[in-house]
């Protein structure tokens, strides 16, 4: 009878920081992983090699100086199953249907009816913030507590700009079936933090990116140049 290597006390939620750094801040060498969790870079090593096997991280290679190139690891797509999806699935079909039946202006009114009313939650939630960073911040909040995973950073375009920025998107099948998704998020983003800012996306996860992120400028200020 073979004998069961028992897998070892507290691997899997090491692992799951693990996933979790490199989702937040992109590809990641073991070494500052090891740092942030305060743990020796051969243990996260370790790690990376066990979710090679399992297909959840991949690596690049890169020269830094003499020496061995460093790995920096990334997660896979397989990674995504780790991480809220929204029920993407009944999701894809359910607008593929809807738009068959109502045709594709039909789909348009149904979008832009359901960014309505998401606006309107959004802007009273909002209410009562009076300054950028406090807007920005807890919509990043109310992305985060849908699936999204956003955070609010200093941009550095311009003083007093912010990035929004989303490390996951729990509708991503959906919004690849639909590109009016994509869209109206915009017009949402824009809606809610108000006519004073400008609005505008710099990374978009179905363009390639590692995640989508949003710069916010006050209309008062002009990126630096």
């Amino acid at each position: 009878m073979t004998k069961t290597t028992p897998r070892p006390r507290g691997a899997g939620r090491r692992r799951a920081a693990i996933r979790e750094i490199i989702k937040n801040h992109g590809p990641q060498d073991a070494a500052s992983m090891a740092a942030e969790l305060g743990v020796d870079p051969m243990a996260v090593r370790q790690h990376l090699y066990a979710m090679q096997e399992e297909g959840l991280v991949t690596f690049e290679e890169k020269a830094e100086g003499r020496g061995r190139p460093t790995k920096y690891w990334k997660l896979t797509r397989a990674a995504d199953t780790y991480f809220p999806d929204a029920h993407g699935e009944l999701a894809v079909s359910l607008l593929t249907e809807m738009g068959k039946v109502f045709g594709d202006e039909g789909l348009e009114k149904l979008l832009a009816g359901r960014t309505a009313q998401q606006l309107k939650d959004y802007k009273a939630r909002l209410k009562g913030l009076t300054t950028l960073k406090g807007r920005v911040s807890a919509l990043a909040a109310l992305r985060t507590q849908e699936g999204y995973m956003a955070v609010c950073e200093p941009a550095a375009i311009g003083e007093g700009a912010y990035l929004l920025i989303e490390n996951h998107c729990p509708v991503c099948s959906a919004a690849a079936a639909c590109q009016g998704l994509c869209k109206y998020e915009l017009e949402l983003f824009q809606g809610a933090l108000g006519k004073e800012v400008t609005v505008s996306r710099t990374d978009h996860i179905l363009a390639g990116a590692r995640r989508c992120a949003y710069t916010i400028i006050p209309k008062r200020t002009k990126a630096a140049r």
